[in-house]
């Protein structure tokens, strides 16, 4: 399984953080629903237990009645290195090394504690603890849904463990705000979005007929979801999706009481045609008489259309073919609001994204309750999808050549990636087929050389924790073991696939062709290392030849390594219809005048995380009186503007930001970048900027197009368009945004 570039991330935090010597013992991590989290924590248990030789078990808390535990489990025996079990199986066979135990809050603090607390002829869990102990094994600990459970009871029997590390992982986690004792670390929703794992929005409230005669309510919510359900059916079949039955779920309050959950059924069965006999009709309460067509129902071809929840929806439940939520109304908590809504937010085929099909890549609430609205509002920063927007006629007629990949995972083969780093690496330090030459360059290059690995540490003294600052930074040098610092390996050959574009195992096999002697040089032999010394060479210098390897996949973006002949030129027309972000809760918004489509606002720039594009927005529209329109291009998809460029890797789409029409009718295509703060530091993140720099360079030139790159210093805009990519804002080369125009 490939992990998308976030989840990576993830477990390469986890990675550092298990290591002994790590600063703390306790990482909580804040990480959407839909972002994956069994999955990031499951590949990080694998790659753990198969890269060392640690004497560790690992025990993985859930809550709720949910069944959490048995879908984690279940997902964990997909992976060969890790011994998954239940509580029961814990009982009977221990903790053993290398096993990963999920245990249900139910069956140690619940009603069923038995397995934890009665004295009986089978060791209970106290005594397996203890004897792995007298082992040498040591727990690392997994909470997971944290925000829940939080109880001292919980507790008490999670310290049962004595754990050495442990881990907590929620949707709607606070950051504790102790860094010195437990570590936070976020997982941004943007990254997630940008994935395609979850839907790019939640619309709210989508074409409610107010007029349909129903003062309970359930007929105004239930027809406009139904209608929503209908179209996205249609929409799965017109766009080639098979097999994907869209569910609608349909929530009640926690303490509703039973009369609530018959009127909603005899509403679905009698007027809906919804009925439990023909499968179209699932409920999950918590009485167990009150469960019924659930069997496969998160399958994504299951016949059930509407499912009636409660609380099992919210304790981490996964069933991706959710699509609509109907919110009856709202007796939890907020935190509880945000995970309900990330039920219905997971994509359909995480490996297919998003289908780039606007209707399909949202999810869709129907509900009456204000409160649960500005609940999740404010979760989520006040931020929320606009109503369809309609396209304003002026701008109905402009047409460009869009470029698009025809075989998108079209990529240089091994040996010619191979080939281009070794190229690479050979001219810029001059090497020779001379390795003990070779490794002087390097060492004259102040890369560390030898068998021992630098490790840094503090020294000094402080009075008050604000002037910790003033402690040294001292260095210890420790002999590297090519087995021992396996995980601290993985790591840096993580951060080097970023740039290779080639998965970890093909990394790992380049360093060691050309650093690792065999006995025997080979083609692309560089060095003449040990194991050990290639070891502490890799991990001493990774960030410099990350860097070098950053610079020769720059390079061959600029130049175009690859036959372009897969590229497909397209008529490109703005969408007629389109959806943005916005803060509803801004007061007063304006519409902005230069905007493409009607109904576009203020409220929409404000929310962009981007200075720049804020900047650049405001400053078209304070200029109205020369701007015709002026176009937010969006950043994934066919249906938008976009452009290519090749890297060693190969090919990617490239989105410019805006296209703008003068009065006059000249065509402007802009793309903007973070530029230079107050100090002059350089706020742009994107390394692949003078590559994309280069495509509409020629994209221009080929189609007579006026475009250039934007970048703010100062909150004032400068721009190039002229000669090579130049970095440096204070060089002259960056023009003021109004000589553009002009």
């Amino acid at each position: 399984m490939e992990l998308k570039n976030f989840q990576q991330d993830v477990v390469d935090k986890l990675l550092a953080f298990i290591a002994p010597e790590y600063g703390v013992n306790n990482l909580t991590i804040k990480a959407p629903t839909g972002a994956g989290k069994t999955i990031m924590l499951l590949s990080w248990i694998d790659e753990y237990i198969r890269s060392t030789a640690d004497n560790v078990a690992f025990v993985w808390f859930t809550p709720g009645a949910g069944e959490l535990e048995e879908q984690s489990r279940d997902k964990a025996n997909s992976f060969s290195s890790i011994k998954a079990q239940s509580v029961d199986d814990a009982l009977l066979n221990g903790f053993e090394r290398a096993s990963a135990t999920f245990i249900n809050y139910e069956r140690v603090v619940g009603k069923n504690s038995k397995a934890m607390l009665t004295d009986s002829e089978r060791d209970n869990l106290v005594d397996k603890i203890e004897k792995a102990a007298q082992n040498n094994r040591h727990f690392v600990v997994i909470i997971d849904e944290a925000h829940r459970n939080d109880t001292k009871r919980a507790r008490e029997i999670i310290s049962r463990f004595k754990a050495s590390k442990t881990v907590r992982i929620s949707a709607t986690i606070d950051d504790p705000r102790i860094p010195d004792t437990i570590e936070f670390y976020e997982v941004e929703e943007e990254a997630v979005i940008d994935s395609g794992l979850i839907t790019r929005a939640v619309v709210v409230n989508e074409a409610i007929d107010i007029e349909l005669d129903g003062s309970d309510e359930f007929a105004i919510l239930f027809e406009a979801a139904e209608k929503k359900r209908q179209e996205i059916v249609k929409s799965y079949s017109e766009n080639g999706i098979d097999g994907v039955n869209p569910l609608v779920l349909v929530q009640l309050p926690d303490e509703s009481t039973p009369d609530l959950s018959l009127r909603i059924e005899k509403y679905l069965q009698e007027t809906m045609n919804k009925t439990y006999e023909g499968g179209k009709l699932g409920i999950w309460l918590s009485d167990a008489t009150r469960k019924k067509n659930l069997v496969g129902i998160s399958e994504l071809d299951n016949q059930v259309e509407y499912l009636i929840i409660k609380q099992a929806i919210a304790t981490g439940w996964d069933a991706p073919r959710a699509k609509i939520l109907i919110k009856i109304r709202e007796n939890m908590g907020e935190q509880f609001t945000i995970q309900t809504l990330g039920r219905i937010r997971r994509m359909p085929q995480p490996w297919r994204g998003h289908y780039d099909v606007d209707l399909l890549d949202n999810a869709y609430l129907y509900t009456f309750d204000t409160d649960f609205l500005n609940g999740a509002f404010a979760q989520g920063g006040a931020v929320a999808p606009t109503p369809l927007l309609n396209l304003k006629d002026e701008a109905k007629n402009l047409k460009l050549t869009s470029e698009r990949v025809l075989k998108y995972d079209t990529v240089l083969n091994e040996k010619l990636i191979l080939k281009n780093v070794y190229e690479g690496l050979k001219a810029h330090f001059k090497l020779t087929e001379d390795l003990e030459g070779n490794y002087l360059i390097f060492k004259n290059q102040s890369y560390r050389m030898g068998d021992e690995i630098i490790t840094s540490f503090k020294q000094g003294r402080f009075d008050t924790l604000e002037h910790a600052d003033k402690l040294q930074d001292r260095e210890r040098m420790v002999k590297a073991n090519y087995q021992d610092n396996r995980i601290d390996l993985l790591h840096a050959f993580h951060e080097l696939d970023r740039v290779l574009h080639l998965p970890v195992s093909k990394v790992e096999a380049m360093l060691k062709r050309f650093f690792l002697w065999r006995g025997y040089p080979l083609a692309t032999s560089i060095l003449k290392l040990d194991a050990n010394e290639w070891t502490a060479f890799i991990l001493n210098n990774w960030r410099e030849i990350r860097e070098e390897f950053r610079k020769i996949d720059i390079a061959q973006a600029i130049q175009g390594s690859l036959d372009l002949e897969d590229i497909q030129q397209n008529d490109f027309t703005i969408p007629l219809t389109e959806r943005y972000t916005y803060n509803p809760r801004l007061v007063n918004p304006k519409n902005v005048e230069t905007n493409t489509y009607l109904g576009y606002t203020t409220a929409s720039i404000a929310v962009r995380p981007s200075l720049v594009e804020r900047l650049m927005e405001r400053w078209l529209e304070e200029y109205s009186d020369s701007v015709d329109f002026v176009y937010k291009n969006g950043d994934k998809g066919p249906q938008y503007f976009s452009l290519i460029y090749t890297t060693n890797g190969g090919i990617s789409h490239f989105y410019p930001d805006f296209i703008v029409k003068m009065k006059n009718g000249e065509i402007y295509i802009i793309e903007t970048k973070g530029g230079e703060d107050v100090k002059g530091r350089d706020k742009n993140i994107d390394d692949y900027a003078p590559a994309k720099y280069e495509a509409l360079k020629k994209y221009g030139l080929k189609y007579n197009v006026k475009w250039a790159f934007v970048r703010d210093m100062n909150e004032e805009l400068y721009y190039l368009n002229d000669g090579e990519w130049i970095s440096e804002m204070l060089a002259g080369s960056w023009k003021s945004i109004k000589e553009l125009f002009e």
